[in-house]
């Protein structure tokens, strides 16, 4: 099973792993699964995707949360500049 991510440029993204955490609302999973699509778009893999639109939702929900991996935050960067360029 799937969940659709979004439509960029044409293209439906999906991703397999589902937005599980319990503390989430529609609101959330929705807003995660855009910033999947968003990143899939940009050529992230889906684990990657995955792990920074997560990572993003998360910094929305706790503000000065930070992360030690360079790669992860570097991911989370590109999906916020990318949706100024969508």
């Amino acid at each position: 099973m799937s969940w659709v991510a979004g439509i960029r440029n044409g293209t439906l993204y999906t991703v397999k792993k589902r937005p599980v955490d319990p503390r989430w609302s529609t609101a959330h999973r929705q807003k995660m699964l855009g910033f999947c699509a968003t990143a899939l778009h940009l050529g992230l893999n889906e684990v990657r995707a995955f792990q920074a639109a997560e990572a993003l939702v998360m910094v929305s929900l706790c503000p000065g949360i930070e992360w030690p991996n360079q790669q992860l935050r570097d991911d989370m960067d590109l999906i916020t500049k990318g949706l100024s360029c969508l």
